[in-house]
């Protein structure tokens, strides 16, 4: 019973509409850090990709069954996007400006990263 509640049609369904939201905000960041260009945007730009290349291997590995190395780089990066977004919003609380477009996709990078280590080592878990 445990087992259709973690990797249920639901769960793989939010998992893929989370991972093309972050996907799409990932490419948004860094079109607009590029196109703005303020000081540090080359560090930012690179993070940025980051979370858009993790929302689309995410993708991937659900619609093609990746293997084995590539569902390991997918569980380590939904790992990092979900430190990253927890991260993202203790800077924001304590910023000077606040910053909800920040909340946002930091809430979606934490959820992504959750419901990726869930589904996917579930996936693998039976088929082991």
């Amino acid at each position: 019973m445990g087992e259709n509640l973690c990797m249920g049609p639901a769960m793989k369904a939010a998992l893929m509409l989370t991972s093309a939201c972050t996907a799409a905000a990932g490419i948004w960041l860094a079109l607009m850090e590029n196109i703005l260009q303020h000081t540090g945007y080359a560090g930012r730009t690179a993070i940025a990709a980051c979370i858009a290349i993790q929302g689309l291997a995410t993708l991937l590995l659900l619609l093609f069954d990746g293997r084995t190395i590539f569902r390991t780089l997918v569980l380590a990066g939904a790992a990092g996007v979900a430190i990253l977004g927890a991260s993202a919003i203790k800077r924001i609380i304590a910023a000077p400006h606040f910053e909800g477009f920040v909340v946002l996709i930091s809430v979606a990078l934490i959820v992504q990263g959750f419901l990726t280590l869930v589904v996917v080592s579930q996936a693998h878990g039976r088929r082991a």
